[in-house]
C-alpha cells in the first residue's frame, strides 16, 4: 500500500475528500438508524400496503426458490454499486443503448421453457400480436434445472433444447414485430447463498446471445425482496443487499448490447413500506438509490407495478406512480407503468374478472397522465395469458 505522502497534491486532496463523506455518510447513516429504531419504538399504525405475492409462487421451479450448497460461497462484490452511488460523474458501463424509440406494450409469459412446443408458442405470440403487445418478457428461471445438473451429455443436451426453443420463439416473435427479453427473479435471489441464480442466468443470457442469430432484447429482473419473511425486521439490510445485485448486475452488463429492467413495486419512494437509509453515501429510500445505479446503464428500464384496476383518485394506479415519474426527471432511466390481470388478491388490484375494455381505458388514462413525462416509457401487462382470458 502506499504512503500518502508519497501521493501527489491532488491525490491527496481525493483522499482527504473521501475521507470527510464517510464520516459524514456514516454519520448520517446513525442519524437515519436512530430515526428509525425511534419509529420502530413508538411503534406505527400504518398497515402493510396490500400486495399480492408472486404470480411464480406457484409456478417457478424449485431451483429458484432453494439454495445449492455448491454454489453458497458466490457473493457479490460492494465495490461496483458502492463507487457508482458514491460518484456522480462515474463514467457509464457502455456506450451503447438498443433502440427504445417505441414505448414499451409489454407482457410476461410464466411458461417453463421446454414446455414451449411450436403450436403453443405459434398461437401465444398471434394472440399477443393481435392484441397490440411490442414486448415479451420471457421467464428462463426454470434453465436453473439445467445449471445444477452435473456436467456431461444430459446436461449438454438439456441446454441445446433449451437453447432451440428460445431461439425459435425469439424468431417468431421478431417476424410478428415482438421483442423479447429474458425474465428471471425470485425473492430471495439477493440474499447470501442464492446470487449465484440471477448471475447464472445472466451469464446464460450473454453466452446465448453471443452464440445465436435470434437475440433477446433485453435482460430483466423480477426480485421481489419485500416479500421475504424477514424484511419486516431487517428493511436496511435486505434492501442494501438488493441494490448491491442490481449495481454488480450492471457492471456484469458492461461490453453487451442487452437492455436492463427492473421490476419494482410502487412503494420504493414510500416512509412507511420503504425507509430512508444510507447507501453509497447517498441517504434516500430504495428508489432514490436504484435510479443511480441504473444511471450507468444507458437504455435501462423501471418497471413499476402499479397493480390498480382503477387509474383516477388517491389510490389510483396514476397517483401511486407519481413519485416514481416525478424522480424519473432526474435521470436518464425511463419508467413503465403495469397492470394486473391476474387471479389475485386483493380484488381491486387486478382487472381478472372485469373487461377488457375497461383495462384499455385505464391504460388510456395513464398515458394521458404521463404523455409530457420523457421519461414515461408506455405499459405492461401482468401476464399474457390472463391478458388474453379478458373478454
Amino acid at each position: 500500500m502506499r504512503k500518502r505522502r508519497s501521493a501527489p497534491p491532488k491525490k491527496f486532496f481525493w483522499s482527504i475528500a473521501l475521507g470527510g463523506l464517510l464520516l459524514v455518510g456514516v454519520g448520517v447513516s446513525a442519524w437515519l438508524g436512530a430515526a428509525g429504531d425511534t419509529e420502530e419504538a413508538l411503534g406505527s399504525t400504518t398497515q402493510a400496503v396490500p400486495y399480492p405475492a408472486q404470480y411464480s409462487d406457484a409456478h417457478i421451479t424449485e431451483n429458484a426458490v432453494v439454495a445449492d450448497p455448491r454454489f453458497k460461497d458466490i457473493a457479490i462484490p460492494r465495490r461496483i454499486s458502492f463507487l457508482a452511488s458514491v460518484l456522480p460523474g462515474f463514467p457509464p458501463s457502455r456506450s451503447f443503448a438498443p433502440d427504445t424509440s417505441e414505448p414499451e406494450q409489454g407482457t410476461w409469459l410464466w411458461t417453463p421453457t421446454l414446455d414451449i412446443t411450436p403450436q403453443y408458442r405459434d398461437a401465444v405470440i398471434a394472440e399477443a400480436r393481435n392484441n397490440g403487445i411490442r414486448n415479451i418478457y420471457l421467464s428462463i428461471d426454470s434453465y436453473l434445472d439445467i445449471y445444477v445438473m452435473p456436467d456431461g451429455p444430459e446436461k449438454y443436451a438439456k441446454q441445446k433444447a433449451f437453447d432451440k426453443v428460445l431461439e425459435d420463439f425469439i424468431a417468431t416473435a421478431r417476424a410478428s414485430g415482438i421483442a423479447v427479453d429474458a425474465e428471471g427473479g425470485w425473492r430471495n435471489w439477493a440474499e447470501k447463498g442464492h446470487v449465484y441464480k440471477p448471475f447464472a442466468l445472466l451469464e446464460y443470457v450473454k453466452g446465448f446471445n453471443a452464440a445465436h442469430t435470434e437475440k433477446f432484447r433485453g435482460f430483466q429482473y423480477d426480485i421481489e425482496p419485500y416479500l421475504l419473511s424477514e424484511y419486516q425486521g431487517d428493511k436496511r439490510r435486505v434492501l442494501s443487499d438488493y441494490l448491491d445485485l442490481m449495481g454488480e448486475t450492471v457492471a456484469r452488463l458492461d461490453s453487451t448490447d442487452l437492455l436492463f429492467s427492473v421490476v419494482i413495486p410502487y412503494f420504493y419512494d414510500d416512509g412507511d413500506e420503504t425507509p430512508r437509509f444510507v447507501y453509497g453515501l447517498r441517504a434516500g429510500y430504495a428508489l432514490d438509490h436504484l435510479f443511480a445505479i441504473l444511471e450507468r446503464r444507458p437504455g435501462s428500464k423501471l418497471i413499476v407495478m402499479a397493480y390498480r384496476n382503477h387509474s383516477d383518485g388517491a389510490d389510483g394506479s396514476v397517483e401511486i406512480s407519481r413519485g416514481e415519474m416525478k424522480m424519473s426527471e432526474r435521470f436518464a432511466t425511463k419508467v413503465v407503468i403495469a397492470q394486473e390481470t391476474g387471479d389475485v388478491t386483493p380484488s381491486f388490484v387486478t382487472f381478472y374478472n372485469t373487461s377488457r375494455s375497461r383495462l384499455n381505458a385505464q391504460l388510456q388514462n395513464i398515458h394521458d397522465a404521463f404523455a409530457e413525462n420523457k421519461r414515461y416509457d408506455g405499459t405492461a401487462i401482468h401476464y399474457l395469458n390472463a391478458l388474453l382470458a379478458l373478454k
